[in-house]
């Protein structure tokens, strides 16, 4: 995507913002290419869960329903993913390694760069979060990472009362 563009999706955000996105109106295609990101920036290794095993994209779409959510991060996770299938199209056929190159030359481009932090954060938050919140799944991403919990624990999302 060019400045260009970057620049007239960002000046079109405001007039966007009071249209709720919710999780069973976005596309499988959206949420096939956010679960193909994650593999590739939350794979599998010796010591830490894959994006997979702490259900990363599952955190995700149980999430950004809540009131709490960011709803402009909802808008740039999909638009984002929608961008990224229609620019790079190759990604969903290459090898690992043609992957990996593909990504950082997507962060070379300043929409991709963000686009990829905010699926980053979000990744780094279901599989740090409570798995109440349906990311870290059986506590898969304490447990890699050596975290004990605070306690009290919720009991409770978002501080929803019983």
């Amino acid at each position: 995507m060019n400045r260009r563009t970057f620049i007239a999706l960002s000046a079109s955000t405001p007039f966007l913002l009071h249209v709720d996105i919710h999780a069973r109106e976005i596309s499988p295609a959206i949420w096939h290419t956010i679960e193909a990101v994650q593999d590739v920036l939350f794979p599998q290794t010796t010591t830490m869960p894959s994006a997979k095993a702490f259900n990363a994209l599952s955190y995700l779409m149980k999430n950004i329903d809540n009131e709490h959510f960011d709803k402009d991060d909802v808008e740039l996770i999909t638009k984002g993913a929608f961008f990224f299938k229609r620019d790079f199209p190759q990604f969903f056929t290459q090898n690992l390694k043609a992957k990996h190159q593909t990504l950082q030359k997507a962060s070379e481009d300043d929409y991709f760069e963000y686009w990829l932090s905010r699926v980053m954060y979000y990744g780094f938050e279901a599989m740090l979060g409570d798995p109440i919140y349906g990311g870290n799944t059986n506590e898969i991403g304490w447990k890699s990472t050596l975290h004990v919990s605070g306690e009290p624990r919720p009991t409770q999302k978002y501080g929803e009362k019983s």
